[in-house]
């Protein structure tokens, strides 16, 4: 069982994360959080890819792959920054710094 570090807060992004990533009107486990389902480590929850075992990834490439599969599965930026945790200016410095304007 998941212990809610973040409790309420925590709760909450992890509940609007996976409405957005949902992919119909339902949310399946692959929709929620690596930590709700008990995985760990970059790539655990296929958000920025599969890892194969062995593979030598950035932490900047998995970022940006996590950045921009965000970006296209939500209808702005102000929801892509909340998606992902973080200020829009942050999101916006990113995007530009990744070439992704």
């Amino acid at each position: 069982a998941y212990s809610w570090p973040g409790n309420l807060r925590e709760l909450r992004n992890a509940i609007e994360r996976a409405v957005i990533m949902a992919k119909g009107k339902r949310i399946n486990l692959e929709d929620l959080p690596a930590e709700l389902r008990g995985q760990t480590g970059a790539g655990a929850n296929g958000a920025a890819g599969t890892l194969q075992v062995g593979s030598r990834v950035s932490l900047e490439q998995l970022e940006e792959a996590h950045v921009r599969q965000i970006l296209d599965r939500t209808a702005n930026l102000a929801e892509a920054a909340q998606v992902l945790g973080i200020d829009q200016a942050t999101l916006y410095r990113k995007r530009k710094k990744m070439g992704l304007e």
